[in-house]
């Protein structure tokens, strides 16, 4: 089991996501970079995630210019990305809600993907994972 956003989870949600037919399909024709951070004021937490096409070529633990440079930012209160990831709050649920907050990039660019993001926190959830205290 690896923590929640640390760079041996991050890499096991990048095998994840290439090892998925299904996530494949589904982010045949999307590209970009995302950086997924956890807002949290004592211990943030960010992982970058760069697809291209059904592939995903980069999956770390986020660093001050992957955030800075992502295409898409999503940020979130931890507790939120561990709902969206326990299959507790649906990706367009949270975002709807304003529990995850698309900061960089535009939404509307996102839905023609919504299948592919779906299958993202799908496998993200599908990691052994340890969360911090707070999470």
């Amino acid at each position: 089991m690896s923590t929640a956003f640390s760079e041996e989870w991050a890499k096991a949600w990048g095998a994840a996501l290439n090892a998925s037919p299904e996530y494949q399909a589904a982010a045949a024709t999307w590209e970009g970079s995302i950086a997924a951070v956890a807002t949290d004021d004592a211990a943030p937490a960010a992982v970058f995630l760069d697809v291209w096409h059904g592939e995903c070529r980069t999956a770390r633990a986020a660093t001050p210019d992957d955030v800075a440079q992502a295409r898409f930012l999503l940020e979130a209160a931890p507790r939120a990305w561990r709902d969206l990831f326990e299959g507790r709050l649906a990706p367009v649920m949270g975002l709807m809600t304003g529990r995850i907050k698309v900061t960089r990039g535009e939404l509307a660019a996102l839905l023609p993907y919504t299948a592919a993001a779906k299958e993202l926190i799908r496998l993200a959830g599908s990691i052994p994972t340890v969360y911090p205290d707070g999470w």
